[in-house]
């Protein structure tokens, strides 16, 4: 048997075992841009504020984005594959942030392919300058205005899960700060009425296109900063999922990408490299999963053996 028709093979018989699971697709964890400015990086738009790639201030072996407290906009578009989150379809998106000071700045995703202003937002999250503390907020356009939901402490790496729903356009959003865990629903948050579902502020009838970062600058209230963003994901599913893609373990054998799951996209990356090495030793990203320079058979049985697993984070 040639190696691409046993790879075929493979390939079927994992497919009729299922082919679709919940897991998030990695948008940018800042680890392959060269420190430095943000503008221009990997398709990044950053206008205004000094907005840069930095060491992470609590790990100098990670990469972050640092926004200042300057007035900025800053702004990538969803990945063009999955068209964004397409109108009537809902998405989980995941990322990490971590704020120092007070500092007015939203975050969150638009409708739009170049928003600029905090009206552009569909699901806005953020805090402004003039709360008396570190006050996480909501935009909630059925209220009309921003709501409380959360008191921050600062220099903590806070997880932040926003459920997208581009059906109802709706949000819901949970918070944790503990590494690699993933959210319960404890983690919710909801505004002091008791409201956990929040209307988008824009974009009510139209695909989802854009990952959306503004700060403002001002003089109402101390404008500190800053803040940092990290390990941005999105669900390619409409599951409800509330797993930490941040992988903190050794990956999965057979997980290629290390995002966390076993899926097609490992399975096509083994197909790629089948019988590279070991001259050049070929890594774990390349479907080596068990070190011996080289991909084979034994990669792909331990590809078959966990496949669609998930890590759990646990």
């Amino acid at each position: 048997m040639n190696r691409l028709m046993g790879i075929v093979m493979v390939l079927g018989v994992l497919w009729v075992t299922g082919s679709t699971t919940a897991i998030y697709r990695q948008f940018d964890d800042f680890q392959d841009e060269p420190i430095g400015p943000l503008n221009g990086q990997d398709a990044w738009y950053s206008q205004g504020g000094d907005n840069r790639i930095v060491e992470d201030p609590a790990d100098p072996l990670n990469q972050v984005l640092y926004v200042p407290s300057e007035s900025s906009i800053i702004r990538k578009s969803l990945p063009v594959e999955h068209t964004g989150i397409p109108d009537g379809t809902a998405r989980m998106l995941f990322l990490r942030f971590r704020i120092s000071q007070k500092q007015t700045f939203a975050v969150g995703l638009s409708g739009l392919r170049y928003p600029s202003e905090f009206s552009d937002f569909a699901p806005e999250i953020g805090l402004a300058n003039s709360a008396k503390n570190l006050d996480l907020r909501v935009w909630d356009d059925e209220e009309g205005n921003f709501e409380f939901v959360q008191t921050l402490v600062p220099d903590r790496w806070y997880n932040l899960w926003v459920r997208v729903d581009a059906l109802l356009n709706s949000y819901e959003v949970w918070l944790n700060d503990i590494p690699g865990a993933d959210a319960s629903e404890a983690d919710k948050l909801a505004a002091g009425d008791g409201d956990d579902v929040f209307d988008f502020r824009s974009g009510t009838n139209s695909d989802l296109l854009t990952f959306f970062i503004k700060t403002a600058g001002g003089n109402s209230g101390p404008n500190f900063g800053p803040v940092y963003f990290d390990d941005i994901y999105l669900e390619l599913s409409g599951d409800l999922n509330l797993r930490n893609p941040i992988v903190l373990e050794e990956p999965i054998p057979g997980d290629a990408d290390r995002d966390g799951g076993v899926n097609l996209i490992d399975l096509g990356i083994v197909a790629g490299s089948w019988f590279l090495g070991p001259e050049p030793a070929v890594s774990w990203e390349a479907g080596n999963f068990d070190f011996n320079d080289t991909v084979d058979i034994t990669d792909l049985l331990l590809l078959a053996e966990n496949w669609l697993s998930i890590r759990t984070g646990e």
